[in-house]
């Protein structure tokens, strides 16, 4: 037997109509077989894509590392990726169990698609801007 897997994308009043046709259809027969269906609702916004960190990776980071030049020193793309998100991303403290406060950034692969296109831009422009780096896709 597969496994069911149905995922419903609610844009217009017909495709939520589809959903509650086909929970009335399959909910009642899943319980009975003592596998229940899973309803989880959220916003389309998907976490950031492998195609977005390929050319963050290849188009952006690397780019930046084979010209960027700060007081006479090139750095590697690992180095450019801590710099740039340890100052655009967002911090959050948390107390350890000995009550010393530490803070976290907050890592790329958390972004959804938008916030990691958006990060992607000010890493851009800021190395463009302040370290005269030229991309070349």
């Amino acid at each position: 037997m597969t496994a069911l897997y149905r995922e419903f994308v609610l844009r217009a009043p017909d495709s939520a109509k589809a959903l509650v046709a086909f929970l009335k259809q399959n909910a009642g027969a899943a319980v009975d077989s003592g596998r229940p269906l899973r309803v989880i609702v959220t916003d389309d916004e998907k976490k950031r894509n492998s195609e977005q960190n390929k050319r963050l990776w290849k188009a952006v980071y690397e780019q930046i590392a084979a010209q960027a030049w700060v007081n006479g020193r090139q750095f590697s793309k690992d180095v450019w990726h801590e710099w740039f998100a340890d100052k655009h991303m967002p911090k959050t403290e948390f107390v350890m169990p000995d009550g010393e406060i530490r803070s976290r950034r907050k890592s790329t692969a958390e972004l959804t698609v938008s916030e990691f296109s958006e990060y992607m831009n000010t890493v851009e422009a800021e190395a463009a801007t302040e370290l005269g780096v030229i991309f070349h896709e």
